[in-house]
């Protein structure tokens, strides 16, 4: 009881935390689909060569606007 107040105040709090383990079967399927995902889109053996350069095109500007990004929030950081 609060002797101002007179009012029940909480003196202390119970708390239970439970510890459960992962689920293993739902853990492997989502990293099988993120492995099938993966060889879907760099399966390169399978590419031409024309594919192969168009990929290799696309990863470069790719880079590039990455790199253009970092430049710039770099400079913003620094105003």
């Amino acid at each position: 009881m609060d002797s101002e107040t007179n009012e029940m105040k909480l003196v202390k709090k119970k708390v239970n935390e439970k510890s459960l383990p992962p689920n293993a079967d739902l853990i492997k399927i989502i990293f099988q689909q993120i492995r099938d995902e993966q060889n879907k889109e760099l399966d390169y053996d399978r590419l031409t060569d024309e594919e192969l350069e168009n990929e290799r095109q696309r990863l470069l500007k790719e880079l590039k606007e990455m790199e253009n990004e970092s430049r710039k929030s770099k400079s913003s950081n620094k105003v």
